[in-house]
């Protein structure tokens, strides 16, 4: 009996070490500081629910502030490498990889996080966006909120654009700006503008006010202009073969928390949080916020929309994306 005792006792901790041994850890790498809000509050958010809903099988342990890479622009390669298993990327950063993303950053398009990442995430599922998308894992497509004009000097109409040095993140925002007279200036990461600003490097920057804060450009900048000068699409991928590799317990739980669902909870709480940071940018009364009046928003419409035409023209069914997208965004 006692034999027998002891054996049942050594099945047991020889099972309890093979469930751990099949336990992944995943690890996510974010270029944001630790205490950056999406990388804090959305994507922890997301670690843990797929942590929890896999029942032990996967852990997802995030790797904030460049931890395993420091330069926004190689996330996507670091994921593509194994160095990382998820990443958040702004696709921005990997020009002509997904480039049916860019549709998310055309000026006086999206209307809010939450539309614009559902309505990409609509686009992708009916095969709409191109890209090499195949290659991944794709846990979620998302927008910022529709970002605004952050400078040091006073910008209130576009031929104020006239002679500056300005900053984006993409290729179709940089047209915008070159179109208004100004220089524009790309290779400049999110964590690099604030200092290219106090430099005196650029003049401005196009960013929500989320960005704003997490990259402490408000810091550096003195006038923010509230005109919809397009947004940043956002995106988190996984490694294929790792995502394959899992149990079906495992990625069931990332595939519960991915996609269409996913870019509704990033939406609604990224357009929360950016509201948040300018209402306290408004309560801290340190910058002078324009909110443009019908003619002034009109005018940067029509300044700003040569970027969309040539966006259309050099995009394979370009008209018919565009339409669709804006259709997405108002059916909800």
């Amino acid at each position: 009996m006692k034999l027998l005792k002891r054996t049942v006792a050594a099945l047991a901790l020889t099972a309890g070490f093979a469930s751990s041994a099949a336990a992944e850890m995943l690890r996510f790498s974010s270029f944001e500081p630790p205490v950056a809000f999406l990388t804090k509050e959305v994507f922890s958010g997301w670690a843990k629910r797929v942590t929890d809903a896999s029942g032990g099988e996967a852990s997802v342990k995030i790797f904030a502030g460049g931890t395993l890479g420091r330069s926004p622009a190689q996330q996507l390669q670091m994921v593509a490498d194994g160095v990382a298993d998820i990443a958040f990327i702004v696709p921005g950063y990997n020009p002509g990889v997904f480039p049916g993303m860019t549709v998310g950053e055309l000026p006086f398009t999206v209307t809010s996080s939450q539309a614009g990442s559902e309505a990409l995430w609509a686009m992708y599922e009916q095969g709409m966006l191109a890209g090499d998308f195949d290659k991944y894992k794709i846990i979620g497509l998302f927008t910022s909120a529709p970002q605004a004009v952050a400078s040091k000097s006073q910008i209130k109409m576009p031929t104020d654009m006239n002679g500056l040095n300005f900053r984006a993140s993409s290729p179709e925002l940089l047209v915008a700006i070159e179109n208004m007279g100004a220089v524009p200036v790309g290779g400049i990461t999110g964590p690099g503008v604030a200092e290219a600003i106090s430099r005196g490097l650029i003049d401005g920057s196009f960013n929500e006010w989320s960005a704003l804060k997490s990259f402490r450009i408000l810091e550096a900048v003195e006038h923010v202009l509230e005109v919809p000068m397009g947004t940043s699409p956002l995106m988190i991928v996984m490694n294929k073969a790792k995502y394959e590799g899992l149990s079906d317990k495992a990625k069931a739980a990332i595939d519960a928390n991915s996609g269409a669902a996913f870019a509704t909870a990033f939406g609604q709480a990224f357009d929360v949080q950016n509201d948040a940071v300018r209402a306290d940018a408004v309560k801290a009364g340190k910058l002078t916020i324009t909110t443009p009046d019908a003619a002034t928003l009109a005018a940067w419409q029509q300044a700003t929309r040569p970027s969309i035409e040539q966006w259309i023209a050099k995009t394979e069914n370009g008209q018919a994306i565009y339409d669709a997208y804006l259709a997405a965004m108002t059916a909800k």
